[in-house]
């Protein structure tokens, strides 16, 4: 059994000092850059729309006391966030905590802090320019060039999915799209196990995990871009090649650290792909959540062109702090 240790805090406490000084930053940024900063509800129908993400829950009673039904702990502001570009808001940040179930690694916590921010009016490659721009001024602010070999200051490189998967893998993924066969003989052949009951995403996600993510941002941070459709469930697809979708992920060191749309703003396709994200929820898990229709009313409303992002705080502070653990970025008397 784990006991509350207070010697926990007198060790991470260096730790602890860089995170309050990135987060002094992240908001003086924002502010700098003309954003509201916004505080949505935690509680949620749906707590999120990707299959392998699962949310907390809690029952929700009355004044009577009776019970009205089953709300979950978000696992990131987004709905509620996107209601607000709705209604009319252009440019929103949020520092809040989100708690994911089943989530405990160095790398993982069940409760963590996310920044998430949205603008009107632009896409995915406007994202990228913000992050990196935030990224520069973190590591102005804290006087951290690099870490663990990977220089902040300069330009970051931009990769595709594709391209990293011929690059680091010898892999041609755009011709594996529509085959979960060909794709685990593919993996099979460069020593990436794969089991019967693979998915293609699990199969994607592992040769992701031994063959390339360790590789990502190495020399300087890397945006991961133009994801396969299936796995962007929010996100607008290319015009020029819809079997992709208009995502990045971020990766400094090796460690993703952020996750970008350009956002989809149809509301019968967004219906359609929480359905069937739902659906395949419900076949591997045994279990889904109900669709969140008042963020589905509101896009039929009318959500304007927009991007967002999701980035890990307690990640990034774990890499700028030098830790070890994203424990040890945390207040907490927890023992690692």
């Amino acid at each position: 059994m784990h006991h509350w240790q207070p010697h926990i805090f007198e060790q991470r406490k260096p730790h602890l000092l860089t995170r309050m000084r990135a987060v002094k930053t992240i908001r003086q940024f924002f502010e700098g850059n003309g954003y509201w900063e916004v505080e949505t509800p935690a509680l949620q129908i749906m707590p999120c729309a990707d299959m392998h993400i699962h949310g907390f829950r809690t029952e929700y009673f009355g004044p009577d006391f009776n019970k009205r039904g089953d709300f979950y702990l978000h696992t990131s502001p987004e709905f509620e966030m996107k209601k607000l570009l709705v209604a009319g808001a252009e440019k929103i940040y949020q520092l809040c905590k989100v708690y994911r179930n089943g989530e405990s690694t160095k790398l993982h916590s069940p409760e963590f802090t996310m920044l998430e921010w949205y603008k009107t009016g632009a896409d995915y490659l406007d994202i990228m320019d913000e992050t990196q721009a935030l990224i520069h001024a973190l590591s102005g602010a804290l006087d951290v060039l690099e870490v663990k070999g990977c220089n902040l200051t300069r330009s970051f490189e931009r990769l595709s999915v594709t391209e990293a998967f011929s690059h680091y893998a010898g892999i041609d993924l755009s011709s594996l799209l529509d085959s979960v066969t060909a794709f685990a003989e593919q993996a099979e052949k460069i020593g990436v196990r794969t089991v019967e009951i693979d998915g293609w995403e699990d199969i994607f996600h592992a040769v992701m995990a031994e063959k390339i993510e360790p590789f990502l941002g190495k020399d300087v941070p890397v945006f991961l871009y133009d994801y396969p459709a299936s796995m962007a469930c929010l996100s607008r697809r290319k015009e020029q090649d819809p079997r992709y979708a208009e995502r990045f992920e971020l990766y400094i060191a090796g460690t993703e650290i952020a996750n970008a749309f350009t956002e989809l703003t149809d509301a019968a396709e967004q219906r359609r792909r929480f359905s069937d994200e739902m659906a395949a929820k419900q076949e591997r898990y045994g279990f889904s959540y109900p669709l969140d229709e008042d963020f589905l009313r509101a896009l039929e409303y009318g959500m304007p062109e927009c991007a967002g992002i999701a980035l890990g705080v307690d990640r990034l502070c774990m890499l700028l702090s030098g830790a070890e653990s994203i424990d040890d970025v945390l207040w907490s008397g927890k023992p690692d």
